[in-house]
């Protein structure tokens, strides 16, 4: 009769097998990896950024400023009119009375319209310190004009026309051009000098044969 076989137990794996075995899944893994792209040989989604590359910066400088040269170009100055000067004859001491303010020429129509336009007419007012009118001081006219020699004398107060201490001279046939020709002093009731003389101008021209001069006293 015969005897049933046992069965045979298995063979247990040995180290070698299981090192084989080992290898044997790595080599499988790796090859999936690299078919498939796994692990360190998968492509970067993101691309690395460049890097920025310095740029030039042009440096804007703003333009000079030019400055303005101005030059004075020379003007033409209007030739003054005619007036009346007053001129001292010399420079000698102060004296107690001066022209106030500068002789004024008009026609003698304004003042004395019956006169005519042949007259050459020299007169004015004398004031004192506190601007009150004098009376009774002379005033004298002298020089040359047209060849006729000039000399004469009136008193502040005469001539009620110009104001309480007005004075008047009344040269006919006398209305010339002329300059430093006719001299006006103010002298006290001794013929004394109470101003310098003063020349004055006179114009060929009716609407200037009539020259106001005021006297004022300084001292």
């Amino acid at each position: 009769m015969a005897t049933p076989r046992r069965p045979e137990e298995p063979k247990k794996m040995g180290f070698g097998g299981l090192v084989f075995l080992l290898l044997i899944l790595g080599g499988a893994l790796w090859l999936l990896m690299m078919i498939f792209g796994w692990g360190p040989y998968s492509v970067a989604a993101t691309a690395t950024p460049p890097t920025p590359t310095q740029t030039g910066v042009l440096a804007t400088t703003a333009p000079a400023q030019a400055t303005a040269t101005v030059t004075l170009m020379p003007t033409e100055t209007a030739a003054p009119s005619a007036t009346p000067t007053i001129t001292p004859t010399a420079t000698l001491e102060p004296m107690p009375f001066i022209p106030f303010g500068d002789a004024e020429t008009l026609s003698s129509d304004l003042l004395l319209p019956n006169l005519g336009c042949d007259w050459l007419v020299i007169a004015g007012q004398v004031w004192d310190l506190r601007q009150e009118p004098v009376i009774g001081l002379t005033l004298h006219l002298f020089g040359e004009l047209g060849g006729v020699a000039i000399d004469q004398q009136v008193v502040s107060g005469s001539a009620l026309t110009y104001g309480e201490s007005g004075f008047e001279f009344r040269l006919e046939g006398l209305v010339v051009d002329s300059s430093n020709a006719l001299f006006l002093q103010l002298v006290d009731t001794n013929g004394l000098p109470l101003s310098h003389a003063y020349s004055l101008q006179t114009f060929n021209d009716c609407q200037k044969n009539m020259i106001l001069v005021n006297f004022k006293q300084v001292r």
